[in-house]
């Protein structure tokens, strides 16, 4: 991690670093997220269609590749899903330890060959809301998925209007939703014949997906720590166990493990190809990849992983501004109407984001308050008594060009606060102090003419 202080530390010329992966260096720069990812697409050649890398705490996207496209999704619908079941869960609406039938249907699919899942039998209460989180989490169970779909909302139906709403209420507009579990409409175990044509499956497009599982993870970490789960044993019936195997095979200890992967969750469909999503760690920090679209299992897992270590070797974490840092080097700005004529101010919060290793930022980035600022007649900085320390005063917002977020909201923005109280005067006071003010200021500028004349 990097510190660079606006106006406190010295300037960031970040030097290019010559990194090598797989005994070839990749070097990536440019101004903005967009150039930065055009330059290792190019340089890479990265085998899946569609991706993007945010942080998981701010949402800054780090890398992307055609991200705001529709594209399948497959399985990875089942994180929507969860974010429905897990609101439903905090709202008391639902709790883990309550049963969940399985209809005739649905357990007669849990069977079938080439679909994802566990087997199930059917019966009014022979599983939990908790077995069947492990299996849609671990084992990507499709049946699984839709028996607590109906169990929340009736039908798959109506719980597909829930995470329609779902979306909605993210900020998500553009996408195509025909399954709960992501099976292609025509696979649905209520399916009717014709209603659905083969291609008709799930989309959405990496960017959304990806806030999607920003929200679900900082809402509900749970969902992490049960996707990191390598084998787990599900119980079928009392004679009956099977061992749920976790199709992420990028965790540590499987096939394509690293040990900095710290979940989620694979998808496969006709349409989608091999989907991931994965989280793990830049700079110590959580971040999540979502790839979409890539030619085989072991692609999927491959290129994902490479797309980590290239970002991971050209990204760096900087410290704009640390808290506590004093405004303007600690000069001290004017205070109208206070008992005392000046204070210093400082700020509330750290200020930091990703950037390119090669990224150059100056002392003074560009900067603009959200309320308008007031400024003495000698063009100092000031602002009105009474201050409370600690109290802010003004928010300020940096801008960094490669500075960009999934939900478009993200600003390098910290609060400025009095580092002491400062009570107010009388109005008396302050008309008397304002005129000696002007007084001054006349004076000054007078003799300045004087001595400009003098020369």
């Amino acid at each position: 991690m990097k510190t660079v202080t606006k106006k406190i530390a010295s300037s960031v010329a970040g030097a290019i670093l010559a990194l090598v992966f797989f005994a070839s260096p990749v070097l990536a720069s440019g101004e903005t997220v967009a150039d930065f990812s055009d330059q290792l697409s190019q340089s890479q050649q990265y085998g899946f269609k569609h991706a993007i890398a945010i942080d998981q705490e701010s949402g800054q996207i780090l890398y992307q590749k055609a991200a705001d496209d529709l594209h399948g999704i497959a399985s990875l619908t089942k994180l929507l899903s969860l974010y429905v079941i897990y609101d439903q869960l905090a709202q008391g609406k639902l709790s883990l330890d309550e049963a969940v039938p399985v209809s005739p249907a649905l357990a007669k699919q849990s069977q079938a060959e080439g679909l994802s899942n566990v087997p199930l039998v059917a019966g009014p209460a022979n599983y939990s809301v908790d077995q069947l989180i492990d299996a849609v989490i671990i084992a990507s169970a499709n049946s699984a998925t839709v028996a607590l779909a109906e169990k929340v909302a009736g039908s798959e139906d109506h719980f597909i209007e829930l995470m329609a709403q779902k979306l909605d209420q993210l900020g998500i507009k553009d996408y195509n939703l025909v399954s709960a579990s992501g099976l292609r409409g025509e696979l649905r175990a209520d399916a009717r014949p014709g209603q659905y044509s083969e291609t008709e499956e799930n989309q959405i497009s990496a960017k959304s997906l990806a806030l999607v599982v920003q929200r679900l993870l900082n809402d509900y970490p749970d969902i992490q720590s049960r996707s990191q789960v390598e084998e787990k044993v599900f119980q079928v019936a009392p004679d009956w166990q099977v061992t749920m195997t976790n199709s992420n095979q990028l965790l540590p200890g499987m096939t394509y493990g690293r040990r900095d992967i710290t979940g989620l969750k694979t998808g496969t469909e006709l349409g989608a190809g091999y989907c991931l999503v994965a989280t793990s760690f830049i700079n110590q920090r959580p971040v999540i990849l979502v790839t979409l679209g890539a030619a085989s299992n072991e692609d999927r897992f491959l290129e994902t992983s490479r797309l980590l270590t290239d970002l991971q070797n050209n990204l760096d974490w900087i410290v704009l501004i640390p808290q506590g840092a004093l405004y303007n080097n600690g000069e001290e700005v004017e205070i109208y109407g206070g008992n005392k004529a000046t204070t210093q101010l400082q700020y509330g919060n750290t200020v930091a984001c990703f950037v390119p290793q090669n990224y150059s930022i100056s002392d003074s980035p560009e900067a603009d308050f959200t309320e308008p600022a007031s400024y003495s007649m000698n063009g100092n900085l000031e602002v009105n008594a009474p201050l409370e320390e600690g109290e802010a005063v003004n928010t300020e917002i940096l801008h960094i060009p490669f500075v960009d977020s999934v939900d478009g909201q993200l600003a390098l923005a910290t609060d400025l606060m009095p580092t002491e109280n400062v009570k107010r005067v009388s109005p008396f006071v302050q008309i008397t102090r304002k005129v000696h003010e002007s007084m001054q200021f006349i004076s000054d500028w007078l003799n300045a003419k004087i001595a400009e004349y003098s020369n």
